[in-house]
């Protein structure tokens, strides 16, 4: 690449630059409607973040409960319906995290035991 400076006054540049601009336009928006999608896009990412507030509240919430739960502080009789539901998924997903967990450990001791056997 030279290292020229490119006039822009010249006839050539300007007739370029004219064919250039009528082939590879850029689509143009009117200021409302760019404003409209910024509102959107502004709109969305507050949504986002208010949902994902949300989640990590109600996901803290039910943590703090299930700790409550096991270390006694409160009862099963204490917890309406929906706690009890909420309290119900959180530990089969726990549970199933442990036996993946569990699962993930045994297959890492056979293959250590296998590599021990081949040498």
């Amino acid at each position: 690449m030279n290292n020229k400076l490119i006039t822009t006054n010249g006839v050539w540049y300007k007739i370029k630059n004219f064919f250039r601009n009528i082939f590879f336009k850029e689509k143009s928006y009117n200021k409302n409607e760019t404003k409209i999608i910024n509102n959107e896009q502004i709109n969305s990412n507050f949504v986002r973040e208010n949902n994902l507030k949300e989640r990590f509240e109600i996901e803290n919430r039910k943590q703090n409960l299930a700790n409550k739960l096991l270390y006694g502080e409160i009862g099963t009789s204490e917890l309406n319906e929906n706690e009890v539901d909420e309290m119900i998924e959180y530990f089969t997903k726990d549970i199933q995290n442990i036996d993946n967990e569990l699962l993930r450990i045994k297959q890492h001791i056979l293959a250590m035991r296998q590599e021990l056997e081949q040498l």
